[in-house]
């Protein structure tokens, strides 16, 4: 099954879950699933137009995902007419106003994966990690939660990497993952985002009580989940100009080989289930300044 018509997970009856058509249209399309290893993984793609690289299709896919990404619930209700363009001009101030974060592009599209494909809710957003104008994004680079079939919530912590070297990328997401789950860190980490849980969150109360230290670390350890998204320049991307099944072959030989070096280097003992999501780009610069031209008169 396609990623891109993958339905949300709704069957928990929970109102929570994101409604299709308040989503941004999907863009991202699957080229390569593979559920049945651990940790899974997924190849995403753009595709091509005309026999280029989508670059300005996924740089205006990333700024259609500002409001979702940047406002809490209660600001991102019914835009009237009115204030729909205020209410983005902020959204997109609040998300990019930071030059200093250089990876939010990678963190935009995880959240985009995580709601559009998993119906994932946030438990907060990113944006109020922070502190200071010139501040980056601190702490995990997502905060969701997700029902399973049964109904049962999982926390998903993302971790994102925006990179043009896949095998760069790979190595600073391990050494991430092995300190994200170190008691002392993950305990410190729990307690500022039980702290910015609005009151008038659907789950509030479960999700305070899933991060609260008298809750065991076991406990909580089997209904997290980290959603890994890494984009990176892939010679086979740049290789070819359309979708073909030579073009295929060549992605799954790259991402299968990006997944053994990933798979060797997990830590075995660490005590959370992990999601691969790979990105290959033409080029990560011709994004950037895609993204930047989407971007003049907004910031």
């Amino acid at each position: 099954m396609s990623i891109r018509s993958a339905p949300a997970p709704g069957g928990h009856g929970c109102a929570c879950a994101p409604d299709p058509n308040d989503l941004p249209v999907a863009l991202l399309d699957l080229a390569l699933d593979i559920q049945a290893i651990d940790p899974p993984i997924s190849a995403l793609t753009v595709g091509y137009e005309r026999r280029s690289w989508r670059a300005d299709a996924l740089a205006r896919h990333i700024i259609d995902w500002v409001l979702d990404f940047a406002l809490r619930p209660g600001e991102s209700g019914p835009l009237t007419r009115g204030r729909a363009m205020d209410t983005m001009r902020r959204a997109v101030k609040a998300t990019f106003g930071n030059g200093n974060d250089r990876g939010l592009p990678g963190e935009i599209l995880l959240h985009a994966v995580c709601r559009q494909f998993y119906g994932s809710d946030t438990v907060i957003n990113k944006v109020y990690f922070k502190t200071a104008d010139n501040d980056t994004y601190k702490g995990f680079d997502a905060v969701h939660y997700v029902h399973t079939e049964a109904g049962d919530l999982e926390l998903w912590l993302g971790e994102a990497k925006f990179y043009k070297s896949v095998s760069k990328a790979l190595d600073r997401v391990l050494s991430d993952l092995e300190d994200h789950f170190k008691v002392d860190y993950l305990r410190n980490e729990f307690a500022i985002i039980a702290d910015k849980i609005d009151d008038s969150h659907p789950h509030g109360d479960e999700l305070r009580l899933l991060m609260h230290p008298n809750t065991s670390l076991d406990e909580v350890f089997d209904r997290i989940v980290v959603p890994v998204f890494v984009t990176y320049d892939s010679p086979a991307t740049a290789a070819h100009d359309h979708m073909c099944p030579e073009y295929r072959d060549a992605l799954e030989v790259e991402v299968r080989r990006a997944w053994l070096k990933f798979k060797s280097g997990l830590d075995a003992d660490l005590p959370v289930s992990v999601r691969l999501f790979l990105l290959p780009m033409h080029n990560k610069e011709t994004l950037k300044e895609a993204l930047d031209q989407e971007l003049l008169g907004w910031v």
